[in-house]
């Protein structure tokens, strides 16, 4: 949900390596004004069962509230081990009724891999795919890769430039590629 959503969320670690978190907020987010009576409900686990590994379920339902309209679910699965030299890790979405559309289903996955490098150096790459059931989204439906580099320039400041491709899956659609610097500031 986002940040600007009312509600109420809690989170109980049963044991080291369990816990488990729930929420109930109004689901609208910032940019719209809270017009139906729907809400936004989720449900988590979180599983460490050795140091640096984690693996998630999440699940929840978004409900319109509108006459005709579908309620949207959202299902996730990641999976993840964080190194001090190195991080990896997967993740998986579904989502059913997508602009709840009724058979609007879109589900897609991301993996990405970093690398620590001495003197505050570090790179990453990610490949996200996404992809709608029977292609009703096919003008939407791509892939994207990142391949990147993050210098730690001091206690409060990040740089990072990367390279992004692109892919769209629609036929006849041309593969894009940019450049950015991405700039961190913490104080």
């Amino acid at each position: 949900g986002s940040s600007a959503d009312l509600g109420i969320s809690a989170t109980y670690k049963f044991a080291d390596w369990i816990s488990a978190d729930a929420i109930i907020v109004n689901g609208e987010g910032y940019k719209k004004i809270q017009k139906n009576d729907g809400l936004n409900y989720g449900l988590g686990v979180t599983l460490t069962p050795v140091k640096g590994f984690q693996m998630r379920l999440y699940g929840g339902l978004n409900e319109n509230g509108e006459e005709g309209k579908k309620d949207i679910t959202n299902l996730a699965a990641f999976m993840g081990y964080k190194h001090e030299k190195f991080t990896i890790g997967a993740e998986y979405n579904y989502m059913m009724n997508a602009s709840n559309k009724e058979d609007a289903d879109q589900s897609g996955y991301s993996v990405f891999a970093s690398v620590n490098l001495p003197k505050n150096v570090s790179l990453y790459a990610r490949f996200d795919d996404l992809y709608s059931k029977n292609d009703w989204n096919i003008a939407k439906d791509e892939s994207a890769a990142i391949l990147g580099a993050q210098f730690k320039l001091g206690k409060y400041v990040k740089i990072a430039p990367n390279f992004r491709m692109a892919m769209p899956k629609a036929d006849g659609e041309k593969n894009s590629y940019s450049a950015y610097v991405n700039c961190y500031l913490g104080f």
